[in-house]
């Protein structure tokens, strides 16, 4: 049921841009969903990462706006650490915002297709971010086949 939901969620996301004319797509929850996801990257124009700055742990539940230098500015939340947006080629400024931390940068989609631009984004781990300390049966229980 929890994809179905993320699913809708999705194609609603993408219905918003793409009356912006631009689409976009994110996941990357485990291996399984990032291969997926990869077979999605072609023809994107641009490539966003999010993760944790020092412990490389990648996160979703990002803020993100783009905004075209000739248009009105689209926002989604991410439900992935990776999205890949369909844009037509021109100049974006690129915001996220993550428990409170917010970074920018532009990026320029060039005319012809090619390797999509990639961001990669880092923020700062939150005590929310941290893992429990494991406990040593935890341990214990790890190293049993």
């Amino acid at each position: 049921m929890r994809k179905a939901i993320l699913a809708a969620l999705a194609i609603c996301v993408m219905g918003a841009l793409q009356a912006h004319g631009a689409a976009m797509v994110c996941g990357g929850v485990g291996n399984d969903e990032r291969r997926e996801l990869a077979t999605r990257a072609g023809g994107v124009a641009l490539s966003l990462e999010f993760s944790l700055a020092g412990r490389g742990n990648y996160i979703a539940d990002v803020d993100v706006t783009i905004t075209p230098v000739n248009g009105a500015a689209f926002t989604a939340k991410t439900d992935g650490p990776i999205c890949y947006l369909e844009l037509p080629p021109g100049r974006y400024k690129v915001e996220a915002a993550y428990r409170g931390t917010r970074k920018s940068t532009t990026a320029t989609v060039p005319a012809k297709p090619g390797k999509p631009v990639r961001i990669a984004m880092s923020f700062p781990a939150t005590a929310e971010d941290i893992d429990p300390p494991i406990s040593p049966e935890e341990k214990l229980q790890a190293s049993k086949p």
